[in-house]
């Protein structure tokens, strides 16, 4: 009998790159200079195979089938990650897909890099999302070893646990290709940078002036969600084979929940639902010291907002104020952002 395989023995590898198109594959030397990773849970990609048989038809003399083939082949999978700042940059940039990035401070922390993490723009900037590679091992057999091609982050979910790192869950989509064979002279292991979320500054309130509030948050309640709503319908075209031949744009969804203790002495929250008053809300967290005055970090941006619930509610023996703001309740307001992440690491650009 084999030694049954361990996960522990098995590899997953993440680049920072973006495929040229969706039907180009990363190289391998793309795949050699990622991101060796631990997720909190093993990524097995396995394709879902969707198969043609006959035996619906009728008059063939019994009651089976004869003949089978393959009309279509999905991947969708999720992958759960430790929030370290470069986990939080790449999750962000592959789902979002516009990113800016800069140096900081490039005379006092030259290893310092600021990435400013947007939705893309249809208009200008198409409507072709990012797809990248991505490897992964179910066991040491060369065709457990697996190049999964085109896949696109359809979604993530950011949560702030208490006491504890920031805990990211991103769903995957692929094309429904994979390579097979082993990649050689992979990564090392990275070493994590998780950011923690006792280390939360929360502030909420007056647009471009919003109050620091973080002593009011109660803890561990904080969840943020993005997703483009990939255009499924769109995603195959004839002549594509068994496999999706894009990743389109569809409609993005923007989801934050938190709670908030209920201040004996006013009411202002619930006033300001009531009166629909936008406001901005911005949350940081920053995490250990990269060089001068700049730290690994996030800070996620919402300019104009307006809960669609307020409810109170109780979180122990205290009442609280359960904030929800959905897809439909996050604002454009003329050329400004609507929402905007950014993050910052050693990592020099995502992407490119």
């Amino acid at each position: 009998m084999a030694i049954p395989s361990r996960m522990q023995d098995r590899l997953l590898v993440l680049s920072k790159l973006k495929q040229t198109n969706f039907a180009t594959i990363l190289t391998d030397g793309n795949l050699q200079s990622g991101k060796r990773i631990s997720p909190e849970a093993p990524l097995f990609a396995q394709p879902d195979i969707q198969r043609w048989t006959n035996r619906d038809l009728s008059m063939k003399g019994h009651d089976y089938a004869t003949q089978m083939q393959q009309v279509q082949v999905d991947l969708a999978d999720s992958l759960p990650l430790v929030g370290d700042s470069w986990l939080l940059g790449w999750a962000f940039a592959m789902a979002m897909g516009k990113v800016t990035s800069s140096q900081p401070n490039a005379g006092g922390a030259p290893t310092a890099w600021q990435h400013i993490i947007e939705p893309l723009d249809p208009s200008t900037d198409g409507k072709d999302l990012p797809v990248t590679t991505i490897y992964t091992e179910v066991a040491n057999v060369a065709g457990l070893k697996r190049r999964i091609k085109s896949v696109h982050v359809r979604g993530i979910t950011l949560e702030y646990p208490p006491s504890a790192p920031l805990r990211l869950s991103v769903d995957l989509v692929g094309s429904g290709e994979i390579t097979t064979g082993a990649l050689a002279s992979p990564p090392s292991l990275m070493t994590l940078v998780p950011l923690m979320s006792n280390n939360m500054a929360f502030l909420y309130g007056t647009q471009a002036a919003p109050a620091d509030i973080t002593t009011e948050i109660v803890r561990g309640s904080v969840k943020l969600g993005f997703s483009w709503n990939l255009d499924d319908e769109n995603a195959r075209h004839p002549g594509g084979g068994l496999y999706r031949s894009r990743a389109w744009e569809g409609r993005p969804d923007i989801t934050l929940e938190f709670q908030r203790l209920v201040d004996d002495a006013a009411a202002t929250p619930h006033d300001e639902f009531l009166a629909d008053t936008i406001r901005e809300v911005k949350f940081t967290v920053t995490g250990p010291l990269i060089a001068a005055s700049e730290f690994h970090k996030i800070e996620v941006r919402g300019l104009a907002v307006v809960p669609e619930a307020v409810k109170v509610g109780q979180s122990g023996d205290k009442s609280v104020y359960q904030y929800t703001v959905g897809p439909t309740h996050w604002l454009k307001q003329g050329a400004a952002d609507v929402i905007n992440v950014t993050v910052e690491n050693l990592e020099t650009s995502y992407l490119v």
